[in-house]
This record gives structure tokens, sequence and C-alpha cells, in this order.
């Protein structure tokens, strides 16, 4: 009897665990590719497909030694489609955002993992949102080219106003000054 025990036993070790590896396939837990993975991961990108020309794919949020701009929308916002209206109808605005900023948009109904280059680290939306006290949106993040919390504006940016804290906040001598004299300098700014 224990001999036959013993076969069994044997017969399955040897014979049970033939299933070949699909190297397409991300993990045993899951039945998803490579491809169906980076596609989930890239789905935000939808929500920001007709000005991806000014906002750069958010896997990895880097300066190239300009400042940042980043938007964190929602689905369903209207102000968040309406300055994204905005944006891509003013091509002024758009040419600025391309040649003196790192813009990201950052979709906050969707869970992602960027690695952000000035925190060194790679984290979650939600990491980012409660980083800067995001409630509603679009709130618009303008950051130094070194990550700097420069200035948070929560809600929707008219277009004059836009244009002159795109303008403002392109001075890298921003890095240098304390957060109160940042909003004080913007607002004389503003009303010049």
């Amino acid at each position: 009897m224990l001999r036959v025990c013993l076969m069994v036993v044997m017969l399955f070790v040897l014979y049970g665990c033939q299933d070949e590896v699909d190297t397409e396939v991300v993990t045993s837990g899951t039945n998803y590719t490579k491809k169906q993975q980076k596609e989930m991961e890239s789905i935000d990108i939808n929500s920001y497909r007709e000005v991806a020309d000014v906002f750069k794919e958010t896997d990895v949020i880097k300066s190239g030694g300009k400042p940042y701009f980043v938007v964190f929308g929602a689905n369903g916002c209207v102000y968040c489609d309406r300055l994204k209206n905005l944006i891509k109808e003013n091509v002024d605005i758009k040419e600025f955002l391309k040649t003196n900023y790192a813009s990201y948009y950052i979709n906050i109904n969707y869970s992602k993992l960027h690695f952000v280059e000035f925190l060194d680290k790679s984290v979650q939306t939600s990491d980012l949102v409660k980083l800067y006290k995001i409630s509603p949106t679009p709130t618009l993040v303008f950051l130094s080219a070194q990550g700097k919390e420069l200035f948070v504006y929560p809600g929707y940016m008219p277009k004059k106003r836009l244009q002159k804290a795109l303008e403002f906040f392109k001075n890298p001598a921003l890095e240098n000054m304390e957060p109160k004299s940042i909003k004080q300098s913007f607002q004389e700014f503003l009303n010049s």
C-alpha cells in the first residue's frame, strides 16, 4: 500500500506540472498580457488625448530643466474639459507650455504609478493627490524645475489669468523665494 501511494505521488510530481509558462502573462495570479497591462496603465491618456501634444505621459514625471505645470483633473469634470479646450484652442498657450514647461495632466480617477524625478521615487496617483491636497478639479500646480511647490490653484483659471500665471511661474528665481513672497509677487504681477 505504501508503494502504491508513493508511486501515485511520484506520478503527480513528474507529470502534474507540465504547463508551459506564458511569458506574455504579467503574473500567475492574472491572465493579463503585457500589452493589456500597458493599455490599462495608459487609460488615463484618453482623458487628455485632445491635448496630448502638450501634456506628457505620466509614467515618468521629469522636468528636463523646465518648471512643472501639473493639472489634476477628473472624469466628468466640466471645468477640466473647459481648461483642456482653452489650451487646445489657443495656439499661444499651447506653444508657451511646450516651450517653457514640463506639463503633465494627472487624472485622479485612475490609480497609476508615477516615477517622480524630484521625489526620486515612484508614487501612486493617490499619493500625489495627498501631497498637493487636491480637492476640487481641476487643480493647477506650478512647481520649480527642482520640484519646489510655487503655487497651487484649485479650480478653473480663465485665459488671461492662465497666461499671466504661466509667464510668472516660469521664473527660476522663484526657487529661492518664500511661499508668502511668491504669492504676494504673483498678486502684484496679476494687478500690473
